[in-house]
């Protein structure tokens, strides 16, 4: 029942948002619009969004790596790839789960470490953003007005920064200190020793950025899975009209990350929504242009994921119920079924 509303209220919200979008549009010309769209650049856009997670599989091999070196590349970016797709298909954002809890079962690594890579990977994402959206601040051509639209999202930004360092910064003095937290928690009260132990489980994926060899490659290869995401956006943006550049997409970044998190299927309505107001808001781009450009790189980004992660399940002989059953064992850990501390 609560996957149920969970998937009644995504789509709820998914149709609201698309409605902003395209209540006010001329049919005939945003359909114009997306007939004139480069394809060919459209094919290339989707390829490069794929590729960035060549870097996503090589950071999270070195976040495991105190944990499990030298983890084969193909089972990691299979459960990436199987992730995002059952984050489209799924409500509730399960792939967050799938990925780390499939790779635990298929390559016999802890599962608390591995979930509290994902944790560490998802905060390093947030740094890498900003990074990028600070950086390409300097060099965005703002339209008219546009800037103190950029002004309220830098602020909002680096509020964000600050509360993800935070993140990580806790997450690493818990991985610090675990050993020595051990004797304490088991002396307290059953919900706390619980949720103690699950701290100290998950914190052993930040053991990494404790070394300064691990974790100068994990922002390197950050920043390299955000500026191929860039790239590739950049090159769908301007295949469906909109002359900005690559500056100016490194500024959207931000917005776009948020409008894929929102609890709508696939990002549907959250990702278009962010894309027409940033374009419009900030560069000035033609409404038209701007929706087009959204629903094309939406669907750059999620038709290649819908097509490998089918081939991964028949290729890597992995069923769709061992997806949904992944997601479900991590969601266990949630509830207590399983200590973490067994998964350690």
């Amino acid at each position: 029942m609560k996957v149920v509303l969970q998937g009644i209220g995504g789509l709820l919200l998914a149709g609201l948002l698309l409605y902003w979008v395209l209540h006010d549009k001329d049919p005939q010309a945003l359909s114009a619009a997306l007939w004139r769209a480069s394809w060919g650049a459209l094919a290339l856009a989707a390829v490069v969004n794929v590729a960035h997670n060549v870097f996503r599989v090589l950071r999270w091999r070195w976040l495991l790596d105190p944990v499990r070196a030298h983890v084969p590349f193909r089972p990691m970016f299979a459960a990436v790839i199987l992730g995002y797709m059952t984050t489209w298909l799924i409500p509730g954002r399960v792939g967050e789960l799938v990925r780390p809890a499939l790779l635990s079962a298929r390559e016999n690594i802890p599962l608390g470490p591995t979930l509290g890579t994902v944790v560490a990977d998802r905060l390093l994402d947030g740094v890498a953003i900003v990074a990028l959206f600070a950086a390409g601040s300097l060099g965005a051509k703002f339209a008219a007005g546009g800037a103190s639209l950029a002004a309220e999202v830098r602020v909002t930004a680096f509020v964000a920064l600050a509360v993800i360092l935070i993140g990580l910064a806790v997450f690493v003095a818990i991985s610090s200190l675990g050993g020595r937290l051990d004797g304490w928690l088991s002396r307290r009260a059953a919900p706390v020793r619980w949720a103690g132990n699950a701290a100290v489980g998950l914190s052993r994926g930040a053991d990494a950025l404790r070394s300064p060899r691990r974790v100068v490659p994990i922002l390197v290869h950050s920043l390299l899975a955000w500026l191929t995401i860039g790239l590739g956006t950049w090159i769908g943006i301007r295949a469906a009209g909109a002359d900005i550049g690559f500056s100016d997409v490194l500024v959207l970044l931000p917005m776009l990350a948020l409008g894929v998190s929102l609890p709508t299927p696939g990002g549907v309505g959250g990702y278009h929504a962010l894309m027409q107001l940033g374009l419009t808001s900030l560069f000035g781009v033609d409404p038209t242009i701007a929706a087009g450009a959204g629903i094309l790189m939406h669907l750059s980004v999620v038709i290649p994921i819908l097509i490998l992660g089918p081939v991964l399940l028949y290729t890597e002989k992995i069923s769709w119920g061992d997806l949904v059953a992944a997601g479900r064992q991590v969601k266990a850990l949630g509830r207590g079924a399983q200590p973490l501390e067994a998964a350690r």
